[in-house]
């Protein structure tokens, strides 16, 4: 049975904390005789000093061949396992993990999804809306919370009012179609109300899909406010996604189930920045809830149909203040997550965790960063998880890091209670750990070239993950896998041949061995071995093209290659011509072994700004 614990203790110990640092914030408040220290460090928004492995800018986005934000992961150097176009469903590795062990995050709030994590990228905001992505390595991942294995992605979304590469103030409208009847509608707006800078965006796509079973069609509905003066910062963002898709094999590998599945995610994040002369306290409160309703065979409507609603609620507060020449990072917070489903049934458990997050400035140019984090669930005992994180800049052109610490992740409740004709969960599954270290040189070879190269060993206990003792069994089961170990490297170099034309080169490589006695795997070996990305920016009179050629391998499997080009014109100030292929040559291939992936994508549109 699960190991039950009593849920009266936690909070006690979360409202303790929260009123300690909230009392802290006050009291340091009032002292404004004291010298003012500026305060680096912020759990929300960008990792900041922390680690960050790579990431990619709104410059970068805005010339690639994407749609949606998790398009653009694989520019990170992730594998993004997409199941189809525009977002419909795809799941992330990063490091060679499984899909479940890698942590998203949106300005720094965790939003994993605790169905199941097939719904983690099922995103509310639109591709405009994004600021940066960053790759966090696993170990630093911890400071966030449970969940990051493999690592975390940060999405930094803009903020509202603010100008940046001289168009975040701009409003636009765009419009595109193509083949199997695509189509893609987009609004951006920036507007001023109410004393708040507001965003707006809204996205459609639609398609009747490369292959039978395969049409789709999304909305996505984003807003951002924020209040400002001298020492507060107000924030207030909300989103809505909704996806109605063809789902052909996309969770019963190679068994031929021409399915449906309709989702929609709610997302509303308040949160606020108060500063003094020496401390900064940051409260938050989100709330998060997902629908899933899935069909498994289209054509036998009632043989089998799920319903499943999540609601996650959490509140916390962080406060960061100095202590000699450092800071001084600490936070907590509390929060729930129930499920009423058909299949799963009716369950809720409660959460709440406390960190302290001190940064040391051992000179200049090194930065040590020590996280210990305690976090206990109501249906499980407490874990204590921890980093440390070091990083150095020496002569301006060369920064490296090193990382190592736990991590944690709980079982989801399709792990713990689902059950259908090819699965079923196990309400006994411990909660998986591993111990993560990475580290990183980047450096800044001459004036037109660059490169970067990290090295990670993960070692993992219990890592969950559906299985089969024997092929004749009639079910994948979730079950604790004994051991796992896997090491690996991803290097990166960028050459600006001149101003008009530049090369980038990412290569990986992983290396991962799992103790598994023999069990067959519901989704194979599909993690990465090798990957090789070639990206190619050429710029022209009026207009810009981008090619990307990207090669991988996983164990057991031929490779393959895909081609996906963007070129655009600007025909006046503030209209833009633009198309766009995915798959060019129309490959054939499977990211997960037994589902076939999208066809060839093709596109055109105009882009309005004003």
């Amino acid at each position: 049975m699960m190991r039950k614990r009593s849920s009266g203790r936690g909070p006690r110990v979360f409202l303790s904390i929260l009123t300690f640092s909230i009392f802290s914030a006050t009291c340091v408040h009032a002292a404004t005789e004291l010298e003012p220290i500026v305060v680096r460090q912020s759990l929300y928004g960008s990792a900041g000093s922390g680690p960050v492995s790579s990431v990619v800018t709104r410059e970068d986005i805005k010339d690639m061949p994407v749609n949606t934000p998790e398009d653009m992961l694989h520019y990170l150097g992730v594998d993004l396992q997409a199941r189809g176009p525009y977002g419909v469903k795809s799941d992330i590795s990063i490091n060679a993990s499984t899909f479940q062990q890698v942590l998203i995050l949106v300005n720094g709030v965790p939003i994993k999804d605790t169905q199941t994590s097939h719904h983690d990228l099922d995103l509310y905001f639109n591709l405009d809306d994004v600021e940066k992505i960053e790759l966090i390595p696993a170990a630093a991942s911890a400071k966030y919370g449970p969940g990051g294995s493999g690592g975390a992605i940060n999405f930094v979304l803009k903020k509202a009012g603010t100008a940046a590469a001289g168009d975040a103030e701009k409003n636009f409208i765009s419009v595109a179609g193509g083949n199997h009847y695509t189509a893609e509608q987009k609004l951006g707006l920036s507007y001023s109300l109410f004393k708040a800078k507001n965003r707006f965006s809204f996205s459609n796509s639609s398609s009747g899909g490369s292959r039978y079973d395969t049409d789709f069609r999304t909305n996505t509905f984003f807003t951002s406010s924020v209040w400002e003066n001298r020492d507060t910062s107000y924030f207030l963002d909300g989103g809505y996604n909704e996806k109605e898709f063809g789902a052909y094999d996309f969770y019963t590998p190679a068994r031929g189930y021409p399915s449906k599945e309709w989702t929609n995610t709610k997302f509303i994040d308040a949160r606020a920045v108060l500063r003094s002369d020496r401390v900064v306290f940051e409260p938050r409160l989100n709330f998060r809830q997902h629908k899933d309703k899935f069909m498994l065979d289209i054509t036998r409507p009632k043989l089998y149909l799920n319903h499943h609603t999540t609601n996650t609620y959490q509140a916390g507060g962080r406060v960061s203040m100095p202590f000699g020449k450092n800071d001084l990072g600490m936070g907590a917070d509390y929060g729930q997550e129930q499920i009423i489903s058909n299949n799963l049934g009716r369950h809720i458990r409660g959460h709440w965790d406390a960190y302290l997050d001190p940064t040391f400035e051992l000179s200049a140019s090194t930065t040590l960063n020590l996280t210990a984090r305690v976090d206990s669930y109501t249906t499980f005992a407490e874990e204590f998880t921890g980093s440390l994180s070091l990083k150095h800049i020496f002569n301006g052109n060369n920064d490296v890091y090193a990382t190592f610490g736990r991590t944690i992740r709980v079982p989801t409740f399709t792990e713990l209670y689902y059950n259908d004709p090819t699965t079923t969960g196990d309400a006994n599954l411990k909660p998986e750990s591993a111990l993560n270290f990475e580290t990183g040189w980047g450096r800044k070879l001459s004036d037109s070239l660059r490169g970067s190269l990290s090295f990670f060993v993960r070692n993992e206990q219990d890592t969950i993950d559906y299985t089969k003792l024997a092929a004749a069994d009639p079910k994948f089961i979730a079950r604790n896998i004994a051991k796992a170990t896997t090491q690996g490297i991803n290097a990166y170099l960028k050459w600006d041949a001149n101003d008009k034309a530049s090369f980038d080169i990412r290569y990986i490589f992983n290396n991962k061995r799992r103790n598994n006695n023999g069990q067959i795997f519901k989704y194979g070996l599909s993690h990465l071995k090798h990957m090789i990305d070639l990206g190619i920016d050429n710029k022209f009179s009026s207009g810009r093209n981008r090619v990307d050629l990207i090669m991988k391998k996983k164990p057991n499997r031929r490779d393959w290659v895909l081609v996906n080009d963007r070129v655009s014109f600007d025909v006046k100030k503030d209209v833009e011509l633009f198309a766009e292929v995915y798959n060019l040559f129309n490959v054939e291939f499977q990211e997960i072994e037994g589902i076939p992936e999208q066809g060839r994508l093709f596109k055109a549109g105009v882009k309005f700004s004003w």
